[in-house]
């Protein structure tokens, strides 16, 4: 009988032995696991950091040129009033409210420069706001209504200036790495 128990125990034993290799297995193999997904999760969430702040610099310097053109377009606003008034002096001196001068031309160059900057102000506000569709309507809406020639410089009368083909051209690219519309919207 003796050896009948003995055998019992060493085969509990040899089971323990089993059971605690296993056992070890198991909880490095968890171990293994658990640092795999924190290495993961710290690679995920450095890659995160980055594109986060690549897309705040991308936003603040959009805000800057939005707010270039804002500033722009106010001082435009004052040189049209000065315009209007010294207008207003010829047309009263001529006698004549339909009195064609350069002053006239000029001071309509000067609304429609306004309007072009008001117009890519817009658009900046809406890509920083990511509002892609708006935003590429606003530029095929303002292409219609003044032509690329004359915005990017090319027209041959009545261009802009430079610095609207600077905001027209930076304006383009922009929306043309941001996705499609652009070039469709051009050859509507």
């Amino acid at each position: 009988m003796d050896e009948q128990n003995k055998q019992p125990a060493e085969e509990q034993h040899s089971e323990k032995k089993l059971s605690r290799k296993t056992l070890t297995f198991y909880i490095i193999g968890l171990f293994s696991v658990a640092i795999a997904l924190i290495l993961v999760s710290y690679v995920t969430q450095a890659r995160t950091d980055k594109q986060l702040e690549n897309l705040s610099t991308k936003l603040s310097e959009q805000q800057n040129v939005a707010q270039g053109a804002t500033q722009k377009m106010e001082e435009i606003q004052k040189q049209l009033d000065g315009m209007s008034k010294a207008l207003e002096g010829v047309r009263e001196a001529i006698g004549t409210e339909e009195a064609e001068t350069d002053v006239v031309s000029a001071a309509r160059h000067l609304v429609e420069e306004r309007d072009v900057y008001a117009a890519f102000a817009n658009i900046n506000l809406l890509q920083a706001e990511g509002d892609l569709s708006a935003a590429h309507r606003a530029y095929t809406a303002l292409v219609g209504q003044y032509g690329e020639d004359r915005l990017s410089g090319t027209a041959k009368e009545d261009a802009f200036g430079a610095e609207i083909n600077k905001l027209f051209t930076e304006a383009k690219e922009r929306l043309q790495s941001e996705g499609p519309g652009v070039s469709a919207a051009n050859h509507d």
